[in-house]
């Protein structure tokens, strides 16, 4: 059944805008000002809308235990307003990278919100070849661990380039290192390599348990199809009261110290929470396919 939300705040990047949003067999058929009578309708003035946030967590898929699993996504991502996850297998050698792959899917079958599943390689083992398999398999990134930062001046980066097209998978850096200073000059070689070479890249490591920054999802495929709220998007949002103080707070402190001001949140038509109760689906998740990287920018940092 259609109806429709009336002058709905959508916050989108601390920015806020007043619409009112028809909704058809859970999807967003339209986003305007104001549309025709004779549709269910809801007000939606007293409340923000908020995009559901994508987070970096490599937790879910170690929990083998279905109970296990199921308490930690319910505390620690359906509960902070989460309805989608990035995650990486782990590939210590070429030849392992499709049984890790599977291995992955499999454990996130009962997933009940959905997920994108990138691959994590040591340096070392970055090649043409890997590169080529990952294009077949449709990974939308590939974090490299970076130990040294001498290693990075070793790799044939022209080829790497040639490889990667036409899919342009981005490349994300995981610097190892203790050392401060070796750790800083490792991120100085990195940025300028990318530049140099421009590869699809990002400059920034991505962070356990937080938000990804809007930079890595978009070279990823995964924005803005999802973690926003658009026309003819799926019906996947966070509510919360209407208050001049969220309108002032960032993303990641929503996140982190305000979801227990989330009133509902709402993934894929589906009310998954109201107020602090969980309405949990086991295998409502599902794998995100990336069907082009790097679509919405322009190659490397």
């Amino acid at each position: 059944m259609a109806y429709i939300i009336e002058n709905i705040n959508i916050l989108k990047k601390q920015a806020l805008k007043k619409t009112s949003m028809l909704v058809d067999q859970n999807r967003i058929d339209a986003l305007k000002e104001t549309f025709w009578k004779g549709i269910m309708r809801m007000d939606g003035s007293p409340y923000i809308m908020t995009p559901t946030p994508i987070v970096y967590d490599n937790h879910v898929k170690e929990l083998l235990d279905p109970k296990q699993q199921r308490d930690y996504i319910q505390e620690n991502l359906i509960k902070k307003g989460c309805t989608m996850f990035v995650t990486a297998c782990n590939v210590k050698k070429e030849r392992e990278l499709l049984g890790e792959l599977n291995k992955t899917k499999n454990r996130l079958l009962n997933c009940a919100v959905d997920y994108v599943i990138c691959i994590k390689i040591p340096l070392k083992i970055l090649t043409t070849s890997l590169i080529r398999t990952c294009k077949k398999e449709k990974i939308p990134a590939i974090i490299i661990e970076i130990n040294n930062s001498n290693d990075l001046y070793k790799v044939p980066w022209g080829w790497i380039k040639e490889a990667i097209f036409p899919f342009n998978c981005p490349l994300i850096p995981e610097f190892l290192m203790s050392d401060e200073e070796e750790r800083k000059k490792a991120q100085i070689a990195w940025a300028a390599i990318m530049r140099d070479t421009n590869i699809p890249s990002v400059k920034k490591e991505l962070a356990e348990c937080d938000i990804i920054p809007y930079e890595a999802l978009i070279k990823m495929g995964i924005y803005p199809f999802k973690g926003n709220i658009y026309q003819s998007g799926e019906v996947t949002y966070n509510l919360y009261e209407k208050s001049r103080t969220i309108i002032n707070i960032d993303e990641k402190e929503l996140f982190h110290y305000h979801y227990n001001r989330i009133l509902v949140t709402y993934h894929k038509g589906k009310c998954i929470r109201a107020g602090e109760k969980v309405f949990y689906h086991p295998g409502f998740g599902e794998q995100m396919e990336i069907k082009v990287p790097s679509f919405f920018s322009a190659g490397g940092v």
